[in-house]
């Protein structure tokens, strides 16, 4: 036990003692035992090897473990550390054998005598040291760096290693990180690259290279369909999506660019690359697909499951390509109704690989080149037609380039990339598929390295995908939060906070135009109303003149759009009416003669042209509740209350038959719009005593949202399980009702005037709104509950409503959501809990 105990001063001379060795017999051999030799004693196994370690690469050696014995059977754990050099090189095969694959190799062996031993003691972890022979007979190494063991990572420096790989980083990247945060590393880059090797061989054993892009597309959610050959039992094609990206193109369907990429693998598959523009102009990626060839069968069944990930009242409107004959064939056979437009930018190309070589000089092509681009961009076909005499003029010393042009694009597909057509369409300004530095250009430069395989590009792929969705969710911020000042002028007040600031600058463009274009529409031209939904400048000019601010009624819903939410568009349903009458017929049979005059009473409503039933929806249903006196009957403030005291028995497929009587409104004070906003806070405890004595007993809670003004929208947001603080969210998505079905719901508030007034009211993202810019009931109640398909009540002791969606199906009662908006002291909008639980609402 005495030579476990040691002083402090024997810690201080072995940190202090020499760090190079004596010169013994042979001049090469040189003795460190006086380095090596120590009385300390180690706590654990790893600080003794950890030691032995340093001390080596402080005296220019490497060390290592030659031998590592546990112990048992009553021998204590040792180990035997050894220099790298020792032992001597063992042939694989026999002297004189040739072998298969001769190398120029080598060895570092030179049977070096140095060696150590390690020992355990009885007490806890404890270790000491043993030089058994502190010479080595090889000069000592001046740099450690070419030494392999040396070089080898740690733990921590491998796991770092592997997340640095995952983000793409190159091996020449990773090395340069491991040495700025250790300034004692000697690894070199053949080490990187063998530790990134060694990692992907423990993930991908037993797999193959298409197995693997599998599991890992299933790992992260994407959604992936394949299918094989049946002859060969191989893949034929794999496309996939990231989740993320599918509700990107649901919320942006307008505009899809599809492009094929080449030599992206070491295997022959095309790399076929799906492309959406946002409302921010920034590009994202659909979805891919590996293709075994370029043929319809393959294009079809591609486009197939990249319609299936859309909505059928939301397809493309316009789809660019290259002109890939194969692909545009599928284009017209699964999207008939999109318009097919040709990347002009691959056409350039095509025309400077085919045509440059016939100009003798550098200024003749440029002028040629230029000519052409004039005869791309000319507005209108006589113009078109001007420009093509005036090309076939100039350059009519060389036919070949003109016949080129002329029949390998003009002829047939002029429509497909000249602006006097293409202006025709809503593209948003996408007309090309290379757009500079975009996200789609950073990918196909990334994958145009064909070494690579399955899963190494879709690793790369997948990094570039999750940057790309941090970019568009940062640009729909900034949208929603950032007033530009040039946007201040009172023009833009409508569509601060509500527009892309893209569309915006569009806009600050046309509006300068608008000073010397005026109220002259052919003067004006109007692409921009026809190519991108804007304002164009005589539209302005006229705003200006009428002095209004521009109406986001003037803006298409794609630049509006700041959010995920998927777009939708009214269609045609095809409904039957035949099992409704055929019960409508039974009722009347079966009831006596009073019942019969009342079910008439209500047929007869029901098909009065006047009536309200004939509106686009009626949302509003009667509010009867057991012990509370209905003291005056009406729809809305606008209309005879008369006309909505109506219901018809009906029972949908999951739920007991349903109360013949319902109303549109309950109101106890008279009818009376109520324009209410929010300028002080009471304690929630009076709350419930501002509600109808008759609806106390049914209220179970009733909760405070902060007092700006915009209370209403943040009581909605709260509903919605949105958080209070996205209200702003809230007025963005019931302007996009109200715009969406405009004349509808002029139809149903009786009264364009009364639309716009709510219009103007909603369009509001600003801090202390006035009160013109506050929630409206019971007109805002038909948006919220149409926009988020939800049954809202609305309780005040002024008036009480029930808002049903105007367009959705009536849902099973376990599906529909319910919620309660109360409006209390006469000023303030409140969260109302568990009101909807009460069994007086049965009739829903």
């Amino acid at each position: 036990m005495e030579e476990q105990v040691l002083s402090e001063g024997a810690d201080h001379e072995d940190d202090e003692s020499s760090t190079c060795g004596s010169t013994v017999g042979n001049e090469d051999d040189v003795d460190f035992s006086s380095a090596f030799t120590t009385d300390m004693v180690f706590n654990s196994r790893e600080e003794l090897v950890e030691w032995i370690r340093d001390t080596g690469k402080r005296n220019g050696l490497v060390i290592v473990i030659k031998k590592s014995d546990v112990g048992g059977d009553g021998r204590r754990p040792r180990i035997t550390f050894a220099c790298e050099r020792s032992g001597a090189y063992r042939r694989k095969y026999t002297e004189g054998q040739t072998p298969k694959r001769p190398k120029t190799t080598g060895t570092k062996k030179c049977g070096c005598p140095f060696l150590l031993k390690g020992h355990k003691l009885d007490t806890d972890d404890d270790w000491i040291l043993k030089v058994v022979c502190g010479v080595h007979n090889h000069p000592v190494t001046q740099h450690v760096e070419g030494h392999s063991y040396a070089g080898r990572l740690t733990e921590q420096e491998a796991n770092i290693l592997v997340d640095l790989s995952r983000s793409n980083i190159s091996p020449k990247e990773i090395l340069q990180t491991l040495k700025q945060r250790d300034m004692h590393n000697v690894s070199t880059i053949k080490a990187i690259y063998n530790a990134r090797h060694k990692y992907r061989v423990g993930e991908q054993v037993g797999q193959l290279h298409m197995h693997q892009l599998l599991d890992k597309l299933r790992k992260h959610g994407y959604i992936e369909w394949h299918r094989y050959n049946e002859e060969t039992d191989c893949f034929k094609d794999l496309f996939w999506a990231h989740p993320f990206a599918v509700g990107l193109l649901r919320a942006f369907p307008s505009v899809v660019m599809i492009d094929c990429t080449y030599k992206t693998s070491m295997y022959p598959f095309s790399f076929l690359e799906i492309v959406g523009a946002t409302s921010t102009e920034l590009t994202f990626s659909i979805a891919f697909a590996y293709l075994e060839s370029e043929r319809d069968d393959n294009y079809i069944w591609t486009l197939e499951r990249l319609r299936s990930m859309m909505e059928d009242d939301a397809l493309p409107r316009v789809i660019v390509t290259d002109k890939d004959l194969a692909l545009m064939n599928s284009i017209r056979a699964v999207f008939p109704r999109a318009t097919n437009l040709l990347c002009r930018w691959h056409i350039s190309k095509n025309i400077s690989v085919n045509c440059k070589k016939l100009f003798e000089t550098k200024e003749r092509w440029e002028a040629f080149i230029c000519s052409w681009n004039v005869l791309v961009l000319s507005v209108t076909e006589q113009e078109y037609m001007q420009h093509l005499g005036a090309m076939e003029s100039d350059f009519s010393r060389y036919p070949q380039a003109i016949d080129y042009v002329k029949q390998t694009w003009l002829a047939n597909y002029k429509e497909k990339f000249v602006a006097a057509w293409t202006d025709l369409a809503m593209h948003f300004g996408n007309v090309t598929m290379n757009r500079g530095e975009t996200t789609h250009t950073k990918l196909k430069r990334l994958l145009a390295v064909p070494q690579g395989n399955f899963e190494t590009s879709w690793a790369k792929v997948h990094s570039l995908l999750e940057q790309q969705h941090y970019e568009i969710k940062a640009s729909f911020e900034r949208s929603s939060t950032i007033v530009q000042h040039n946007f201040k002028v009172p023009i833009f007040e409508e569509l601060r906070g509500f527009v892309s600031l893209n569309a915006m600058n569009i806009i600050l463009g046309e509006s300068e135009r608008a000073d010397s274009v005026g109220l002259n529409a052919s003067a004006c031209g109007c692409v921009f109303r026809r190519t991108h939904g804007l304002p164009c400048a005589h539209e302005i000019a006229e705003y200006k003149h009428e002095r209004r601010s521009i109406p986001l009624l003037a803006v298409d819903r794609h630049w509006k759009k700041l959010d995920f939410v998927p777009v939708t568009q009214d269609t045609a349903l095809e409904l039957s009416f035949r099992a409704e009458i055929e019960m409508f017929v039974k009722r009347f049979e079966e009831t006596d003669g009073p019942g019969k005059r009342q079910l008439l009473k209500k047929l007869k409503e029901l098909t009065n042209s006047a009536s309200t039933f004939n509106s686009a929806s009626t949302s509003l249903v009667e509010l009867e509740v057991d012990g509370f006196p209905l003291s005056k009957l009406g729809t809305s403030t606008y209309q005879d209350p008369s006309e909505l005291q109506y219901v018809l028995s009906v029972q949908d497929s999951d739920s007991a038959p349903l109360r013949t009587s319902s109303a549109t409104s309950m109101q106890l004070k008279g009818r009376q719009k109520e324009k209410v906003f929010r300028t002080k806070s009471h304690q929630p405890l009076c709350f419930i005593d501002s509600f109808p004595a008759g609806l106390r007993p049914y209220i179970h809670d009733v909760q405070d949202v902060i007092a700006d003004g915009h209370c209403g929208f943040r009581v909605v947001a709260e509903l919605m399980d949105i958080g209070e603080d996205n209200w702003a969210q809230v007025r963005r998505d019931l302007v996009d009702e109200l715009q969406s079905h405009y004349d509808d719901y002029i139809q149903l508030y009786g009264d364009a005037e009364i639309a716009r007034e709510l219009l103007h009211s909603l369009s509001y993202s600003e801090s202390n709104p006035g009160i013109e810019h506050r929630m409206i009931m019971p007109d805002t109640g038909h948006l919220i509950a149409s926009r988020y398909n939800i049954v809202l009540m609305h309780l005040s002791q002024q008036q009480c409503f029930t808002f049903l969606p105007l367009r959705s199906v009536p849902l099973p009662r376990t599906s529909r959501k319910i919620v309660t908006i109360g409006f209390v002291n006469e000023c303030q909008f409140v969260k109302v809990l568990d009101f909807s639980q009460t069994p007086d609402f049965s009739f829903f």
